[in-house]
């Protein structure tokens, strides 16, 4: 930099000089060429370290200062001019000499910046350079850092792996030897034992006949926190059976026989088909809502609840109070476990209040509104349990008409539904197999509120599949159920039901223009088409399933909804009054996302050969809140769509 600016002021003086003497030089001279001189000498300006002295020879001789004595007269001089004029001796530059400066000082000028633009591009380079060299450093680190977090997870993972292993190998030991027993009860004929209690060993898990994937794909609440009340003893050496401790299975009842006639008919009933079902004798406790019922329900598995035989809501909360509060060990005994199944024996018509006959029943006392009160509070109480502090609890609500005194000599009519839709009477066989199925075999009653009406004599029997199929209709719940016809033949060779391929490709292409652009859909929210996850499954009685999940997506709709608290302080704040401010600078809570509900559509072909449609609700939750008119638009477009294929298959035979 130094250098280029003493090149650039050198050029500018050049080229200021010239400018400066082209009017005022003489012609060119020899001297003019050599250099320049003012045209006049002040003696004062200078101060000479030597003094000069001119010979004829031309010879120098150093200054002395003694000979200043003898030069007194030089200062005279000082102040006058000499009468050398310099400047009106040199002569002025030529036009082309000055234009030839000039060019010269360009060319210097341009030589200092471009060699100096080359230097700061050099500087560029090298910049982008160790920016590049930078930049791979860090992503390396980045790398390193990325295996050691993994490394260190993974060493944290096998850590936590190996102390949970390691604590609970006795319970995986047991748990093998349930798989056992449960292979040797399916050997022995008997069905699936799906029960709170269950019949291998007192175990209170779920355990199947079959493979693991012939079992349902969602466990339930107390299933997952299974409690261990028997122990198995010795396995047979060579053979598929063991032999099982037994272990005492016991029911709680509460009921009122002079509020509800027809429930000691029932419970006798039950009893009866409880110890036909179960190899151990199963206890069956029975109590008024007003006797001294034992606190944690003298270690029953299951609690049934006739909900006319309490007062209210209240009443309810009071007694599972009691029954689920688990006890302390008594003399060095083990703890009693509370019931972790409820059933609520309810009626129906409790949703139906503004519909007739249900509101003349419900206008005297409120009688069905204090039932409708009950089945909340068990599920409310339900999905209040807090886990890991108390045990999970599942509850199912079963609702039926008056019990009819005899269930005939007729076949088999029992109707089954999810909710509160059927209307009718139910036999006392037909209602006492019911609740043994909801409270025993069937995974989908459980967290769920189901119907039924019909009959049941009792020399009829219904097989285990009609059972499973019955109750299916609780997984969701279901919104629809269409037959289309029997599927096609499978020929030597063929793999796929063409029938079946061909229907499950028209709804997943029927399906997809709900998704995108709403406009023409009937649909009031945004949804998203994804395919089904549900596989086959033996206890649904489906070799082949296939569909698509209509999955409804969050809106700003539901946030706008207020509780009354939120109402009264906005109220307040308009009015003036005393309210809490909020703090605009306050950070926004951050919640999970939560499921918006969805409608599920499988094509399924039953074990029979026959081929369905069915639509159930799915992606719910707790806190879900059901969008029944989006629900009614798809149930309703559904129908006529299926409809119109098994039409036009049946003209065109294709």
């Amino acid at each position: 930099m130094y250098i280029l600016t003493n090149q650039i002021i050198l050029a500018a003086t050049l080229f200021i000089s010239c400018s400066r003497y082209t009017a005022s030089f003489a012609p060119p001279t020899y001297y003019s060429r050599i250099g320049f001189a003012t045209n006049t000498l002040n003696i004062n300006e200078f101060s000479w370290p030597t003094k000069i002295l001119s010979s004829q020879n031309g010879d120098f001789e150093p200054y002395d200062p003694d000979d200043d004595d003898d030069d007194d007269d030089l200062s005279g001089l000082v102040g006058k001019s000499l009468g050398i004029n310099i400047g009106a001796e040199l002569p002025a530059f030529s036009p082309e000499e000055i234009d030839e400066i000039r060019v010269q000082a360009q060319a210097t000028l341009d030589k200092a910046i471009d060699g100096r633009l080359a230097d700061i591009e050099k500087l560029r380079e090298q910049m982008q350079e160790d920016l590049k060299e930078s930049r791979k450093r860090m992503e390396t680190a980045g790398e390193l850092n990325v295996q050691m977090a993994k490394q260190n997870l993974l060493e944290k993972i096998d850590r936590l792996s190996g102390d949970f292993l390691q604590s609970n190998a006795d319970f995986r030991e047991d748990t093998k030897r349930v798989a056992a027993a449960d292979k040797a009860a399916a050997a022995s004929g008997r069905g699936v034992d799906w029960g709170s209690w269950g019949t291998v060993g007192g175990l209170d898990v779920v355990v199947g006949a079959g493979e693991i994937s012939d079992l349902p794909s969602t466990l339930l609440g107390s299933v997952d926190s299974a409690r261990r009340r028997g122990e198995i003893t010795s396995e047979l050496e060579g053979g598929d059976g063991v032999e099982i401790r037994p272990s005492e299975n016991r029911v709680l009842i509460v009921h009122d026989g002079q509020k509800d006639k027809g429930s000691k008919q029932v419970i006798e009933r039950l009893g009866q088909l409880l110890n036909e079902a179960f190899d151990t004798k199963v206890k069956v406790d029975a109590y008024s809502p007003t006797a001294n019922i034992p606190i944690g329900g003298n270690n029953a598995q299951t609690a049934l609840i006739f909900a006319s035989s309490l007062n209210d809501r209240n009443s309810l909360e009071s007694l599972l109070g009691r029954v689920l509060k688990r006890t302390a060990p008594v003399s060095g005994g083990a703890a009693a476990m509370p019931p972790s199944h409820v059933v609520i024996v309810s009626g129906i018509g409790t949703e139906r209040t503004n519909k007739m006959p249900y509101s003349m029943q419900n206008m005297f006392g409120g009688k069905l509104d204090k039932l409708r009160e009950i089945e909340q509070a068990i599920v409310a109480i339900s999905r209040s349990r807090i886990a890991g502090k108390q045990s999970p609890l599942d509850y199912t609500i079963v609702k039926y008409g008056e019990v009819a005194s005899s269930d005939g000599d007729g076949g088999e009519n029992i109707a089954i539904q999810p909710g509160d839709i059927l209307d009718g009477d139910i036999g006392v066989n037909a209602a006492a197999n019911v609740l043994l199925q909801a409270m025993a075999y069937q995974p989908y009653a459980r967290n769920s509120t189901m119907c039924a009406t019909g009959r049941l004599p009792t020399d009829s029997t219904i097989d285990s599949e009609t059972w499973n199929d019955k109750f299916l209709c609780l997984s969701g719940p279901e919104l629809l159920r269409i037959n289309a016809g029997r599927g096609g033949d499978i020929v030597e060779g063929q793999i796929l039901d063409s029938k079946f391929e061909q229907l499950a490709q028209y709804i997943k292409e029927w399906a997809s223009a709900y998704e995108g652009d709403r406009k023409g859909t009937g649909l009031t929210t945004p949804v998203l088409v994804r395919n089904t996850r549900k596989a086959p499954s033996k206890f649904d009685g489906v070799v082949a399933r296939e569909g698509v999940r209509i999955l409804f997506q969050t809106t700003n709709t539901g946030d706008r909804y207020k509780s009354a608290t939120e109402e009264k302080m906005e109220e307040k704040e308009r009015s003036g009054g005393d309210a809490v401010k909020k703090s605009s600078s306050a950070t926004p809570v951050k919640v999970k996302g939560r499921n918006e509900g969805g409608v599920e559509i499988l094509v399924e072909k039953t074990n029979d050969g026959d081929i369905r449609v069915r639509a159930r609700r799915c992606n719910m939750d707790a806190k879900t809140v059901v969008k029944e008119m989006s629900e009614d638009v798809i149930v309703k477009n559904l129908k006529r769509a299926v409809n119109a294929w098994v039409d036009a298959r049946g003209v065109t035979g294709f």
